[in-house]
């Protein structure tokens, strides 16, 4: 690649411009693959302005509800269904009990949720994946099967049939979404094992006696960290869904708990007299299921420039 498409693809040079026209000794800046991966994500104002938002969500979760003196669960009926004001900020429920509280604990727990399937999703699929691709064979076509059997299964009845076997709860809803997620990380890793494993350093981590498990773990899988962070970040958002779905179906938190989904729920009941008990969880899933997309995509688009439309 000459100097002039590494500046197209990357954005800046190794050295600078003055060095080049001057015919002063080139002095190369020393790089790494996530330097220059952070270095693309920050110049990506989308991906940026979400990461922002998603600190903004993640910190209001955490420390809204030691901002205002309410409590999650003080009911008070005569303040019920106020409309946001300088006592309540985001108004009151059908209880009277403060929402810009009740919001912060939703998303605490909403994101607990997605945060916690997520891990548990790349956890199997990541194995599974790796060990159908690395294997290869008979072994792969019956694990790939298995998968494709999975896929068959609808979505959302397989999630419904999962809550109603292990119950209601966090812990429930967290594995109901993790079992029914983890199929696309597990393709998605087994692709690119498929493909690492053709390298020269596994045939001679093979010939030098290397296990299985030390190539896949030491060489292969720290290779795939690219496709699994992108995957992480954009496996978050459709959990982040799952459970708000399975929620506002009653099937998922309940009380004392409670999350975004559930707060919709709650508001629907009273849709056409107080609408905004149901926007305002309903704004908060949507902007923060969008943030997670935007980091996502920039973290992609980091990690292969070549995938911008400019680049082509």
């Amino acid at each position: 690649m000459s100097v002039d498409e590494a500046h197209e693809v990357d954005g800046s040079l190794p050295f600078s411009l003055e060095e080049r026209e001057a015919g002063a000794p080139l002095t190369i800046k020393q790089t790494t693959l996530w330097g220059d991966v952070v270095r693309r994500f920050v110049r990506n104002r989308a991906a940026m302005l979400g990461l922002s938002v998603l600190l903004v969500m993640i910190l209001y979760s955490t420390i809204g509800p030691w901002i205002r003196p309410y409590g999650f669960s003080d009911q008070d009926f005569a303040i019920a269904h106020q409309l946001p004001n300088a006592q309540h900020w985001f108004g009151t429920d059908l209880f009277g009990r403060d929402l810009f509280v009740r919001v912060a604990m939703g998303g605490r727990v909403s994101l607990l949720v997605a945060f916690a399937a997520t891990a548990v999703v790349l956890v199997i699929g990541v194995l599974y994946g790796s060990i159908s691709g690395f294997v290869g064979g008979v072994v792969d076509d019956i694990m790939m099967r298995f998968v494709d059997i999975l896929y068959g299964m609808p979505y959302l009845p397989f999630a419904i049939i999962l809550l109603v076997i292990l119950g209601s709860g966090v812990v429930p809803m967290l594995l109901a979404l993790a079992i029914v997620s983890w199929l696309t990380p597990s393709r998605l890793v087994r692709g690119q094992i498929l493909t690492l494993k053709q390298n020269e350093y596994v045939e001679a981590g093979r010939a030098l006696g290397a296990s299985r498990s030390r190539i896949i773990f030491r060489h292969l899988l720290p290779n795939t960290l690219g496709i699994i962070v992108v995957a992480m970040f954009l496996e978050v958002p459709g959990m982040i869904l799952g459970e708000a779905t399975l929620s506002f179906l009653g099937l998922g938190i309940s009380a004392p708990d409670a999350s975004w989904g559930t707060l919709a729920e709650e508001g629907w009941k009273a849709l056409r007299s107080y609408p905004w008990l149901i926007i305002l969880p309903g704004l908060f899933i949507a902007t923060t299921v969008l943030s997670f997309n935007f980091v996502g995509d920039g973290f992609r688009d980091a990690l292969d420039p070549r995938t911008k439309e400019g680049n082509f």
